[in-house]
């Protein structure tokens, strides 16, 4: 009898002891579960890395630089700087058709008495003959600066020029009125090609010369000229 006692007290003894190992691995195999549930559940499975929030910081653009599509504006600020100077007078300039040349310079006369010749002195070029009906007109017109529109003929050193139109630049640096002199209404009138001026205080000398083309330079306000100086380009 005290031997089966003493082996069943030692089978005891070890299921004592079995039963106590499995408690201890399935309380590790617990804690282990709880630590992995425990884990960010945002990382790749498998891997213990925890992926890094998105930057989210914004750069703030540099201060020279625009902040809207328009462009740049190149005009000056204001003050000084932004003063402009006014624009010269032009000198006149004609309308061209395409069978036309026209050029511009200064009236010489000279020649003999008996042969007279017109001619235009074009600056840095060869005088030039001026020819055709309106050749008298421009002799009348001697140091006057002009503009003569038609055709060329001829070669230097004889060249020539044959004048359909013309106007005058200047006479004597100031810019004339042409046209021709008429009297209405006990007046005296410059019928131009563009407007009609009334001239007040004529001479008798201009009086004379009614229905004559003429230029006049003279103090101008509005549609009223006081003449200064005036010439006959044709006699009436």
């Amino acid at each position: 009898m005290i031997v089966r006692v003493r082996g069943v007290s030692r089978l005891a003894v070890l299921l004592a002891l079995a039963t106590a190992c499995a408690r201890t691995s399935s309380e590790k195999s617990g804690d282990s579960a709880a630590l992995d549930s425990a884990k960010d559940t945002t990382s790749p499975a498998g891997s213990g890395a925890v992926t890094p929030a998105p930057d989210t910081t914004v750069t703030a653009p540099a201060s020279n630089a625009p902040t809207s599509n328009a462009p740049a504006s190149n005009a000056p600020a204001s003050g000084a700087g932004s003063r402009t100077s006014p624009s010269p007078t032009p000198t006149p300039t004609p309308t061209v058709t395409p069978s036309e040349t026209v050029l511009t310079g200064t009236i010489a006369v000279g020649g003999l008495a008996a042969d007279q010749r017109t001619m235009l002195q074009v600056e840095g070029g060869a005088p030039t003959r001026l020819t055709g009906p309106l050749e008298p007109e421009l002799r009348r017109l001697n140091a006057a600066t002009v503009w003569v529109a038609g055709a060329p003929g001829g070669a230097a050193p004889n060249a020539s020029f044959a004048v359909s139109r013309y106007e005058i630049v200047a006479i004597d640096g100031a810019k004339p009125v042409v046209g021709v002199l008429t009297t209405r209404a006990g007046a005296t009138w410059l019928v131009a090609e563009r407007d009609t001026v009334k001239l007040s205080a004529t001479t008798p000398e201009m009086l004379a010369k009614v229905g004559a083309k003429v230029w006049v330079i003279g103090r101008r306000t509005g549609a009223e000229m006081t003449p200064q100086t005036f010439g006959v380009i044709r006699e009436p």
